[in-house]
């Protein structure tokens, strides 16, 4: 016997056929929207692949720059190194390179004895370092540096305690940044505060070292 042809009605009662025959109805009547849609999904997905690829090859290219600006200045090449240092900042300023290359420029002015330049670019660092907070203790210490080449022995020496008090990598450093505050702050003539920073200083030294010290302390003393 010839299998009998389902009616269109008995085709609406069954639920499967229902649903897909509801369904193609809606493609068929929005395909142009449909095909809209997809069109911006396929730019969606590209635009993603391409900005991470785009993000892959600047950060290879910052690495790589910053590479040859660390090797110039291994060589010694200051003036080479700072331009390729403010290099890596300009192209990459909100990557950890180019963050890093803004210590590094000031390590390269203080190195060639342009102290204002260089407190300007580590005052940079220290403002805009973010997360990358590497160099942080560093580009103090570069402060106090170039403040004291200054003559601004005030301001080397507060740097210098606050160092001291409150390091966030060179904690070993403690004893030297404490010898350095007193001494800056006998070169401002605040023999009071120097006196205090000694004497905590003895209480961190031993041997030779220690003797040094009281000795600071009685011509300080009087």
């Amino acid at each position: 016997m010839a299998q009998k042809k389902l009616t269109r009605h008995q085709l609406k009662e069954d639920s499967f056929v229902t649903f897909w025959l509801n369904a193609w109805e809606y493609i068929r009547e929005r395909q142009t929207q449909a095909f809209v849609v997809f069109i911006a999904l396929v730019v969606i997905v590209a635009g993603s692949v391409w900005m991470k690829n785009s993000r892959a090859k600047a950060r290879d290219t910052a690495r790589t720059q910053f590479a040859e600006a660390i090797a110039a200045f291994g060589t010694g090449e200051l003036r080479t190194a700072e331009e390729m240092f403010k290099i890596v900042t300009e192209r990459f300023e909100n990557m950890e390179e180019g963050v890093f290359a803004i210590y590094f420029t000031g390590k390269c002015e203080l190195l060639d004895g342009r102290n204002s330049l260089a407190i300007e670019s580590f005052e940079k660092y220290l403002r805009d370092m973010g997360k990358h907070t590497f160099f942080q203790d560093a580009a103090r210490e570069g402060l106090a540096t170039a403040y004291d080449n200054e003559r601004n022995y005030a301001r080397a020496a507060e740097i210098y305690l606050e160092l001291a008090e409150n390091t966030t990598v060179n904690h070993f450093l403690e004893k030297d940044y404490l010898k350095k505050a007193a001494e800056t702050l006998k070169l401002s003539d605040q023999n009071e505060k120097a006196i205090q920073v000694y004497e905590k200083l003895l209480e961190l030294s031993t041997g030779l070292e220690r003797r040094d010290v009281e000795l600071e302390l009685a011509i300080l003393r009087g």
